[in-house]
């Protein structure tokens, strides 16, 4: 009796091979995500690495800091790109970076602009029988306009003609309505802050992969919006 071989259909091992493709094409982008902030925000990426007290050293934080959003409009870019088929993470990034750096950048500034108050307000009520009061409010400010700041640049990656100041207003309604999107959020970026400060070098490795559903769920929330608007 002759042995049978059992082929596995042709279609199977395209599937197969389709659906590794993509896997390895997000790996790659989310990894070149990685790269491409840490180069877009060297001075940041040199400070976090040689810096040995970092709350001493805020203010120059803060002001280092300023790379930070128009490298955002580069990443989220890139993750725009990945859902409309094989990635090209390099072009994608400086493409989001040079079209919509500008804007981004003014609203990282209003977002450090508010933070840097709240620091600076903070050290002069820190201590008085004034931080118990003001503490909780100043810090809810500082937080709101960190997730205010980044869904106004993930709006501004989806809508490529949207002006700045209609795209930070929708932003704001949006921080504050769905309210549980901005935690998880803040969340995410609170987890790369910690991941940089522990371990710099390992931790620049997780901005490109939780920077992902932040802006996944800022595009969500905008698409929402325009959906029930028309």
């Amino acid at each position: 009796m002759s042995g049978t071989t059992t082929r596995a259909p042709r279609g199977l091992f395209r599937l197969r091979h389709e659906t590794l493709d993509t896997i390895f094409g997000y790996a790659y982008a989310i990894l070149m995500v990685d790269v491409l902030l840490v180069l877009a925000n060297l001075p940041l990426a040199v400070m976090l690495l040689v810096a040995r007290d970092l709350l001493q050293a805020w203010p120059l934080l803060l002001v280092l800091s300023l790379t930070v959003a128009p490298s955002l409009a580069g990443a989220f870019e890139v993750y725009r790109s990945m859902g409309e088929g094989q990635p090209r993470p390099f072009a994608a990034f400086w493409h989001g970076y040079r079209r919509r750096g500008g804007a981004a950048a003014l609203a990282g500034l209003a977002a450090v602009l508010v933070v840097g108050f709240v620091l600076y307000d903070g050290a002069i009520v820190g201590g008085t029988v004034w931080a118990v009061l003001l503490g909780p409010t100043l810090l809810v400010v500082a937080l709101l306009a960190v997730v205010t700041a980044v869904t106004t640049i993930a709006g501004l990656t989806v809508f490529a003609s949207a002006s700045l100041r209609a795209t930070a207003k929708a932003a704001l309604y949006l921080s504050v309505r769905r309210w549980y999107s901005s935690v998880l959020a803040l969340v995410l970026l609170g987890l790369i802050v910690v991941a940089l400060l522990m371990q710099p070098v390992l931790g620049a490795l997780a901005p490109g992969l939780l920077l992902y559903p932040v802006f996944a769920n800022a595009h969500y929330a905008f698409r929402r919006v325009l959906e029930r608007e028309a």
